[in-house]
């Protein structure tokens, strides 16, 4: 009988990949995966075909090509604030999701406590029990995505780390300076390491703006930061990321990347650069789109009698299920895609243990929401709503 790491029996199968085979084996519209549907953008396009006719095709120093880390390190310290040694504080990953585990599994050992905002993102968790990690759940409002700050000085109690997505997936949570400020005085006051996942920071609502957490009090020496070029700019596949932090972490961090991936896609670090050579009215142009599309899918939900969120960050927004008989949030979404032929992932897949089960009235509602993307194409959206009329079967 095969013998299976305990932790990996524990772990599912993504939801949110999982219901986009739903919608293509059902040929529904796809609002659950996230991936951003713009145009690349012409000088990182173009530096990508220069980068696979030149040939380069081997991999790069383990930690990232060293021309995208200096280009990053002033990158970072133009937009977020926040300065680091590109040579001993940097490192270039395959995505932020391969930057999350390897932070995770470099911080934390067996036993050690982490602070775990619930709901959220579902990729942290693999890393978590892969490491062996306690979980000390910290219950967010999924509408809000705010918490109670009593409790949070509870649960950071004894615990090595706190993991922290501004903004925030799926909440659309973005996180003011004021809120960091006191979250800095707690992390210090218990000595425990902050872990961001800040990928869509440029994906901020117009009077929202975003903050990096390691530029706010004396965050900084106890941060890893970590971001994408995935979603800014519109290349999911191409599976680049980073992470940053004092160099003592960051040691910890690289050696784990090491044998994990041994370095990111090669052309795609070399036509990066490009990315962070863009001017600020790339950004601004960015943020207009998803304005824009976040308008056409809510207010075009909201006339058709769903309740929805408002994200101040992110392209998701939240399907509000609160006041309907859910027992089953995983079969009602696939039902949704079949009968109505609009995917999106159920608020289960966020939840660390997953949603109650029942009579769809267990205590715990964090979980009632069905997260949907309009990171899509308007026409795409358009065609959402048409589908959803009628409001909620």
């Amino acid at each position: 009988m095969p013998v299976i790491n305990t932790a990996v029996r524990l772990m599912d199968e993504s939801l949110i990949r999982d219901m986009t085979r739903v919608a293509e084996d059902l040929g529904a519209i796809n609002l659950a995966q996230g991936f951003p549907e713009l145009p690349m953008a012409e000088p990182v396009l173009q530096a990508a075909h220069r980068a696979l006719d030149a040939g380069r095709s081997v991999y790069t120093r383990t930690w990232g090509d060293p021309e995208l880390r200096s280009e990053l390190a002033g990158f970072v310290e133009r937009h977020w604030g926040v300065r680091y040694d590109p040579e001993t504080e940097l490192v270039v990953t395959c995505g932020a999701s391969e930057a999350i585990m390897a932070s995770l599994l470099a911080v934390l050992s067996p036993g050690d406590r982490v602070v775990v905002p619930e709901p959220i993102y579902e990729n942290y968790l693999p890393g978590i029990r892969l490491a062996g990690a306690t979980p000390a759940i910290l219950p967010l409002d999924p509408f809000s995505g705010a918490w109670q700050e009593s409790v949070l000085a509870q649960q950071l109690e004894g615990a090595r780390a706190l993991i922290l997505n501004t903004p925030a997936n799926p909440t659309g949570k973005v996180w003011s300076r004021d809120e960091l400020a006191a979250l800095a005085a707690l992390m210090e006051r218990h000595d425990a390491t902050l872990i961001t996942d800040e990928t869509y920071a440029f994906l901020t609502q117009p009077g929202f703006s975003h903050v990096a957490p390691a530029s706010v009090g004396r965050l900084r020496e106890r941060t890893i930061s970590i971001s994408s070029f995935s979603k800014t700019y519109a290349v999911t596949g191409w599976r680049v990321g980073f992470a940053a932090a004092p160099a003592p972490l960051m040691n910890a961090i690289r050696t784990v990347h090491d044998f994990l991936t041994i370095c990111a896609p090669a052309p795609f670090q070399h036509a990066l650069r490009e990315a962070l050579r863009l001017p600020d009215s790339f950004y601004d142009e960015v943020r207009g789109h998803y304005a824009r599309r976040r308008r056409l899918l809510a207010d075009g939900l909201g006339r058709c009698g769903w309740s929805v969120s408002r994200p101040q960050g992110t392209y998701f927004l939240l399907v509000d299920l609160r006041g309907l008989a859910v027992p089953d949030d995983r079969a009602w979404a696939k039902r949704l895609a079949r009968d109505r032929g609009v995917a999106g992932v159920p608020g289960s897949a966020f939840l660390w243990d997953g949603m109650p089960r029942g009579d769809g009235n267990a205590p715990d509602r964090r979980g009632r929401f069905l997260r949907l993307s309009f990171g899509k194409r308007d026409e795409l959206l358009s065609q959402a709503v048409e589908r959803l009329a009628g409001g909620p079967p």
